[in-house]
């Protein structure tokens, strides 16, 4: 068959014949690079690649994707960016004033989702006084080192979102009038200053595994769901402050040494920090609002104890879940936070195998003298690999303040009883 014959039977190039909208859209899933060499498939491709609403540049090292980048900012549009993402698993010094000069780009471009993750032994600190975006909806930051006055959020009145896993954190406040959700996963925070966090439209809140002092929440008075966990690197825990030798030498001091605490809200032996801003609850008062609650921690995690002597009143709380701590050396940390939470649901209380309380010392709180009454209260679950003493203590405690054992479930690894 002749050639021309052959062309003439060929099929129609019908993606060429798509909307530039829909064009556009299909190469948001590509890597910039990628999106940029569609250029050479046909004329109508030549320049859909610059004014694409995403850039995605993801890779090995910085150096590599340097050269591509430069020609990438002075060819594209100025077009609005959807979203900016930046991931890459090795970096120098050196590569972290392109790293910023990209999210400037990404910023004077309008971006409203801005990704930023550089995985590695190293956390490189991104050099950036304050954020400014009046389009910035969503932040989200994996391994890098954020400080100075990076997480002032006031001049992004539109973030919503904020995420940090894995990121050291030297900075003494995040704030934002504007932010509804804030995950902090895996991260570390200073031991010798107390964070601040002050997001009053706040609704979702993570904290979870991190390592260093507890933070100091300030009113939060729309939030909905909040979890807290801690493990073994909470600066506030007995057993951290032992490790840095923070443990006063004065063996009469019964905040050190004792069985109790002494209720000085600004008790450095207390709070294992001499910060003026301790004064009052830490944590709790911050979380007082939420409808659903999640607090895991350990029984040396001694701050949580030392809130309760000035426990706040969960109003809203509906939904419950706390594991031994709570329960480590009696039940009056349970019972003053199921007080203090007089429209509670739901509670679950998980326990280890091992009794927790190698720690746990005995403290006064603020219990009241009427039981424990929600009207609307349904149930109790206790998870526990066996039923030991401590169910069975568990148990005639909550019966005693007010919950009958018909609404007192207890789940072993093999059945719920």
């Amino acid at each position: 068959m002749p050639q021309s014959k052959k062309a003439s039977m060929a099929a129609p190039d019908r993606i060429s014949a798509l909307p530039d909208a829909v064009l556009r859209h299909v190469l948001t899933f590509l890597q910039a690079k990628e999106a940029a060499q569609s250029c050479v498939l046909a004329h109508r491709w030549l320049h859909l690649w610059k004014s694409l609403p995403v850039l995605r540049v993801t890779g090995g090292h910085v150096q590599e994707s340097r050269e591509f980048m430069e020609h990438l900012l002075i060819l594209r549009d100025r077009t609005p960016l959807d979203a900016c993402i930046l991931t890459f698993h090795r970096a120098s010094y050196d590569d972290m004033r392109y790293v910023m000069l990209w999210i400037r780009y990404a910023l004077l471009c309008q971006v409203r989702v801005l990704n930023v993750a550089l995985s590695g032994a190293i956390f490189w600190q991104l050099f950036c006084a304050h954020l400014v975006s009046h389009n910035l909806t969503e932040l989200k930051l994996d391994h890098v080192c954020v400080g100075d006055n990076f997480l002032d959020f006031s001049n992004c009145p539109l973030l919503e979102e904020l995420r940090m896993t894995e990121c050291f954190i030297h900075s003494d406040w995040i704030s934002s009038p504007s932010l509804k959700s804030l995950s902090i996963v895996d991260c570390y925070l200073s031991e010798e200053t107390r964070i601040g966090i002050s997001a009053p439209g706040l609704i979702s809140l993570q904290i979870i595994s991190f390592v260093g002092a507890i933070p100091l929440l300030e009113d939060m008075p729309g939030l909905v769901t909040a979890a807290v966990t801690f493990r073994h690197g909470c600066g506030d825990s007995r057993v951290r402050l032992e490790e840095r030798e923070m443990v006063c030498d004065d063996t009469s001091c019964e905040c050190c040494h004792g069985n109790n605490y002494c209720g000085d809200a600004c008790c450095e032996c207390c709070y294992g920090l001499a910060d003026a801003s301790n004064a009052g609850c830490v944590l709790l008062n911050g979380l007082s609002a939420a409808t659903n609650l999640k607090l895991v921690a350990e029984s040396e995690v001694f701050i949580i104890r030392k809130d309760l002597r000035q426990c706040p009143t969960f109003s809203n709380l509906k939904t419950l879940f706390l594991n031994g701590w709570c329960v480590a050396a009696d039940q009056h940390a349970l019972i003053c936070i199921l007080q203090h939470s007089p429209v509670l649901e739901n509670l679950t209380l998980q326990l280890s195998e091992t009794p927790e309380g190698s720690y746990a010392m005995k403290t006064t709180y603020n219990l009241l003298e009427q039981p424990f009454a929600s009207e609307n209260f349904k149930k109790v679950l206790v998870i526990c690999p066996y039923v030991d003493q401590r169910v069975h203590s568990i148990v005639k405690s909550l019966s005693t303040y007010g919950i009958p054992p018909r609404k007192i479930y207890i789940k072993t690894d093999k059945e719920i009883i």
